[in-house]
Formats: structure tokens, C-alpha cells, sequence
């Protein structure tokens, strides 16, 4: 039940996100050019929601396999220099998530503590949590994925 809750975390706050962003925008402009009189707060509003539709996104494709990638010279090296490119890859991948999302995300959050948005007044400790929140959440995802990947090779022989 976790596990499923879990999983589809980042599908509902991404898609929630997108809705705000699209309710929010589309007010402001009726409001902007129809009643002349624009919502002051809701760029902030927005911007902080698109914050958080991209990081905790990014975990939303991971787990559909939705980043780019370039894997035709990888495909055609003998296997040996598959599995290296694949244990480069991983380790890049992890270096990205754990260090430039996930610790500097919190550094960044940690920063943010006097920072208040100007309309509002709202800290962005609750922006920029979504960085370190999504590269966790794309963490997991990766790992399972990566997980999955050698169980399926080993079962299949190696995967050849």
C-alpha cells in the first residue's frame, strides 16, 4: 500500500501543479485584460507550482524511461564496455541525484529560511523543498529501475 502510494506520489503533485499553473494563469489573465484589474499573487503562485511540476516531474519520467538518451554507440560496443558505460552512467546519475539535488537542494532550502516571496510573504523553504524532495523521489524510482534491469539480465542469462 506504501509502496503504491509511494509510486504514484509524483504523478498527483506534478499533475496538481499543472492544473494550478493552468487555473492560475488563465485567471490572472481574464482578470488582467477582461476585468482590468490582475491577481497580484498569482505569479507567485504559479512560479512556485512550475517549481515544483519540474523537479518532482523529473521523478515522473524517470520511472517511464522518459529522459533522452543517446544509446546507440552504447549498443554497438562489445559487452564488457556496455557494462562499464552502464556503471558510468549509473554513478553519474547517482552523483547528480544525491549531490546536486538532493544536498544542495536542502543547502538551497536550508538558505531560504529568511527569504520570503514579496506578495505574499510566504518562505521559500516551501519552493525550494520540491528540489531535494523530487531528486529523492527520483532516487527511488532509478534504483528500482536499476534494480529490475540486473534481476531481468540475470535471469535472462546475463542478457545477451
Amino acid at each position: 500500500m506504501v509502496i503504491k502510494w509511494l509510486k504514484d506520489i509524483d504523478d498527483i503533485i506534478a499533475v496538481v501543479a499543472l492544473a494550478g499553473i493552468i487555473v492560475f494563469t488563465s485567471l490572472n489573465v481574464f482578470f488582467r485584460f477582461v476585468l482590468n484589474n490582475p491577481i497580484s499573487w498569482a505569479e507567485e503562485i504559479t512560479l512556485g507550482l512550475f517549481i515544483w511540476m519540474v523537479f518532482i516531474g523529473i521523478s515522473s519520467a524517470m520511472k517511464r524511461d522518459g529522459h533522452v538518451g543517446v544509446d546507440y554507440f552504447v549498443k554497438k560496443m562489445p559487452k564488457p564496455l556496455r557494462i562499464l558505460s552502464e556503471i558510468i552512467r549509473a554513478a553519474a546519475i547517482y552523483y547528480a541525484l544525491i549531490y546536486v539535488l538532493m544536498y544542495l537542494g536542502l543547502d538551497l532550502t536550508s538558505h531560504a529560511e529568511n527569504k520570503l516571496t514579496p506578495v505574499l510573504g510566504l518562505s521559500y523553504r516551501f519552493i525550494d523543498i520540491a528540489v531535494p524532495l523530487g531528486g529523492l523521489l527520483t532516487a527511488i524510482h532509478f534504483t528500482g529501475k536499476l534494480t529490475r534491469s540486473n534481476f531481468s539480465q540475470s535471469e535472462n542469462g546475463g542478457g545477451s
